[in-house]
């Protein structure tokens, strides 16, 4: 019986972090003899995982011989985008995934740079990244992983799933967001809702780069005869079709977030309309105290109540007096009411008068 659960040793290679090897019915074995180097097998496939953190990684790639420079050059040179390409039987590119802590996957992000064929699948990474180490962990646990293809459709998968996770996470910020536009505490959920937004356009753009990056790979022309180009495609087709619920459901939330913002930045302005409105009629009812307090304010000869020992009585009286004549003609045309409140009344009497006609 063979025993599954084996890494190849890291001395062998430098700049490796692991060798795994699988057998042809695609499970991971360990061996009592080791091989004194790398080769590529006859039989099953290699799974080569370097850092690139480790100066000596580029030179050893570049010294694999079964690697075609498109595919070397995917594996060190320098990205900044999601791209996948197909040619003379090697797949390579690079994809976009998060980051891997003690803790689990980070909200930050780095590109895993892969190149496989049929034998060998060579992955390299300058951070631990999440979907690398899903599936180390699946491969060490029994998976079955028959192909190169299978494997980077498992990591594919395990980025799939981790965008799935957050977008889902994002959804219940969401809701909390919406409860406390419900509550009326808008101005809590604004710095709350644009850093949830801020996340969801981070990952919208995430999955649409992915779900180009595999559309490529779908529609790969190479060899229409080749029957492992048929199972390219397949595997593209599978990848493609959970992007597209993906972008569906990601699409959902934005539509969500603007709908939010819409809402939020309504309720915003409703509380800036009410405190103008305070505003205003603070300062009208002023208005006439402060004129009369102008007028006694002149320096001219035979002022009124100037000679009076009770003038500044006087004077308040007719401050007040006339705040309230303002205030008794602001009532009675109805500049009072807070917008929104005429409105209201008139519903509310609207609903009422068929009651009182079936009285």
């Amino acid at each position: 019986m063979k025993d599954t659960t084996a890494i190849l040793p890291d001395s062998l290679i430098p700049g490796a972090l692991w060798m795994m090897r699988f057998d042809e019915q695609g499970f991971l074995i360990r061996r009592a003899e080791e091989p004194a180097a790398f080769h590529v097998p006859t039989e099953g496939f290699v799974w080569l995982h370097m850092d690139l953190a480790d100066v000596r990684a580029r030179p050893c790639i570049n010294q694999i011989a079964s690697l075609s420079d498109n595919a070397r050059a995917a594996l060190c040179a320098a990205v900044d985008h999601q791209y996948l390409e197909y040619a003379d039987g090697l797949a390579s590119g690079a994809l976009l995934d998060h980051e891997r802590t003690l803790a689990g996957p980070a909200s930050r992000t780095d590109f895993l740079r892969f190149a496989f064929g049929e034998r060998l699948i060579v992955t390299a990474r300058r951070r631990p990244m999440n979907c690398v180490e899903h599936t180390r962990i699946a491969a060490q646990r029994g998976a079955r992983v028959e192909t190169p293809l299978a494997l980077f459709e498992l990591m594919t998968g395990a980025v799939m799933s981790e965008l799935g996770r957050m977008i889902k996470e994002i959804d219940l910020n969401f809701d909390r967001i919406e409860d406390h536009l419900i509550d009326g505490r808008g101005r809590e959920a604004r710095s709350s809702l644009g850093s949830v937004r801020r996340d969801a356009v981070r990952i919208s753009r995430q999955i649409g780069g992915l779900a180009s990056t595999l559309a490529r790979l779908e529609d790969i022309e190479d060899d229409l005869n080749d029957t492992r180009d048929d199972a390219l495609r397949e595997a593209a087709a599978r990848l493609v079709q959970h992007t597209e619920s993906l972008v569906r459901e990601v699409s959902n939330v934005q539509e969500r977030a603007r709908l939010l913002q819409d809402e939020l930045n309504a309720i915003l302005n409703l509380e800036t309309n009410d405190r103008l409105f305070v505003l205003t009629l603070v300062t009208t009812l002023l208005l006439p105290a402060t004129f009369v307090t102008g007028y006694f304010g002149m320096n001219t000869k035979n002022l009124l109540f100037s000679e009076n020992e009770n003038a500044s009585l006087y004077a308040t009286l007719m401050c007040l007096a006339a705040s309230a004549i303002v205030l008794f003609f602001m009532r009675r045309s109805g500049l009072t009411q807070r917008p929104g409140s005429e409105a209201e009344r008139q519903r509310s009497s609207t609903e009422t008068t068929p009651s009182e006609r079936s009285f």
